[in-house]
Order: structure tokens, then C-alpha cells, then sequence
């Protein structure tokens, strides 16, 4: 399962409102990308202090999340990506398109994965804070 930035958010903040939907122990293989703790950073930057970005990489590693490199075929498929959908921003398409390169769903609030085709989004707020089983 690909985790999109709001997911990752929710798991290295201190306190998020997605925080109770998240159950990393119901989530078989999570993955992100090189891009979406890029993404995650920057929030972080904005919304905090330099330091809270030193740490991101170790508590994805911690919590057992591979971060995936970008490659010229997730680059490719994310301008693809971008043509079709016009309102689909820089970030989002490079998600949307591991997710789809790499063949797994998205883990995500976004309601833009929700209008790609051949794109399956699990919004984990229709979880009721259980998880993924």
C-alpha cells in the first residue's frame, strides 16, 4: 500500500486529526516515495521548526515504511498523469503514479485520487479508526 503525505503527516506528528484512522499494523507492506517525504518536509518546515525534519527518514524507517526512488517510468506516467487530469498538481500525479507504476492502492484523504482511472484510493477515515485488515 502506497502512503500519500497526509498519511505520513499523521504518523510523524506530534498530534493530527488523521491520527486515529492510522493503524500501521493493519498495513501490509507501506510504502511511499523519495517525493512524498520531500512533500512531508516541507510542511513540516512551514508548519514547525528546521529541526522536526532531521528525524522524518528515521521514523519511517522505524515504522517499517520502504521509501521508493523516483525513476524515469513514475516520472513519465506522472506527466502522463497531468495531461489527462488538469487538475492534478506535481505532487499528487508523482503519487498517483508510483501507486499506479508500482500497482498498489493509495492511502489517502485526497479527493483527487478518487477521479484517476485505474487508481484505487482507501480513504482511511472509512475505516472508522480500524484499520487496514
Amino acid at each position: 500500500m502506497y502512503l500519500d503525505t497526509d498519511i505520513l503527516l499523521a504518523l510523524i506528528k506530534q498530534k493530527d486529526w488523521l491520527k486515529p484512522y492510522i493503524k500501521m499494523s493493519k498495513i501490509k507492506n507501506p510504502k511511499t516515495s523519495t517525493l512524498a517525504v520531500i512533500e512531508a518536509e516541507i510542511i513540516l518546515l512551514r508548519e514547525y521548526d528546521r529541526k522536526d525534519i532531521f528525524d522524518v527518514m528515521k521514523k519511517l524507517e522505524n515504522l517499517k515504511i520502504e521509501v521508493l526512488e523516483t525513476d524515469k517510468k513514475v516520472m513519465g506516467s506522472s506527466i502522463d498523469l497531468m495531461k489527462k487530469y488538469p487538475r492534478l498538481n506535481v505532487f499528487d500525479s508523482v503519487h498517483a503514479a508510483f501507486s499506479i507504476v508500482h500497482k498498489e492502492s493509495i492511502l489517502s484523504t485526497d479527493l483527487i485520487f478518487d477521479t484517476i482511472e485505474g487508481l484505487r484510493k482507501i480513504d482511511p477515515r472509512d475505516l472508522g479508526g480500524k484499520g487496514i485488515s
